[in-house]
């Protein structure tokens, strides 16, 4: 067993703690779930789907989908997975290592889009796109941490599913214990500039425009690193409201912003860390 670091979904991706049978595993898994939901990759399903409004869905992708309407549910809609034509409005409209400046100004897109599903079959309303990246990648990670031999971890772009307890650095020289889940959703990576007006890839689908939120970082623990993921966009986009959602959920968080606000569950997290 060793440590071993991969690209997938246009990120790093580590994993410790697998075989060479089970990395093996973990590379094919993250290879297929990259070629079915990557806006990006024209043969992708996804772009097959949002291409032709609609159409027969492989069971993978319409577990996701599924799961991805969950998560609108359990976040009142903010976690949503039809805001692809919004991200796209926005400037998002090729990988992001092909660079989105421009000087053209964003677009516009509807503030909330709706979709159709007639047993496998998918259905959008005209003008709707899916964008699951809400979700896919952390399922991955999910998913991949199931293929670990023992007490491990797997990571991609800072979304973490861990075997066991890890302890895991954060900025300023603290770390927090996670056995489950943890997941980092923010403005600042994933940032351009669009008439001279920045740009990010977090949509408020209530607005159908980048969030305007106050943080730049929430960093959330959960069970699972989809747990985590959800609760993590749900609250930054919540903005002020935020601290509190999370609160009312039991769930270790920690917000980046003007000043640097944590829930009381956060604190536990810290504190199991320090105590090794």
């Amino acid at each position: 067993m060793s440590r071993a670091v991969f690209r997938s979904m246009g990120c790093e991706v580590v994993v410790d703690g697998a075989s060479s049978a089970g990395l093996a595993e973990t590379r094919a898994l993250f290879e297929r779930y990259d070629a079915a939901f990557s806006r990006f990759r024209p043969g992708s399903e996804l772009v097959r789907l949002n291409t032709a409004g609609g159409g027969a869905m492989s069971p993978l992708f319409r577990e996701v989908l599924e799961t991805a309407l969950w998560a609108s549910g359990q976040t009142d809609g903010l976690v949503d997975p039809a805001v692809g034509a919004a991200v796209v409005a926005a400037g998002y409209d090729r990988d992001f290592a092909l660079g989105l400046d421009s000087d053209e100004p964003a677009g516009t897109a509807a503030a909330r889009g709706s979709l159709w599903r007639l047993g496998p079959v998918l259905r959008l309303a005209p003008g709707v796109q899916l964008d699951l990246n809400g979700v896919v990648k952390a399922l991955a990670v999910d998913r991949a941490a199931e293929l670990l031999d023992g007490d491990g971890l797997v990571s991609a772009g800072g979304d973490l599913a861990t075997r066991g307890a890890v302890d895991v650095a954060l900025s300023g020289g603290d770390a927090v214990r996670v056995n489950g889940g943890l997941a980092t959703s923010g403005t600042t990576r994933r940032r351009w500039s669009r008439a001279g007006e920045p740009q990010h890839h977090l949509i408020d689908p209530r607005t159908g425009r980048p969030s305007g939120t106050p943080w730049s970082e929430v960093t959330v623990c959960g069970a699972t690193c989809l747990a985590a993921d959800v609760a993590a966009k749900a609250a930054l986009l919540l903005g002020s409201d935020g601290p509190a959602w999370l609160e009312r959920r039991g769930l270790p968080g920690r917000f980046v912003g003007a000043e640097i606000v944590t829930t009381a569950a956060w604190a536990g997290a810290l504190q199991a860390a320090s105590c090794i």
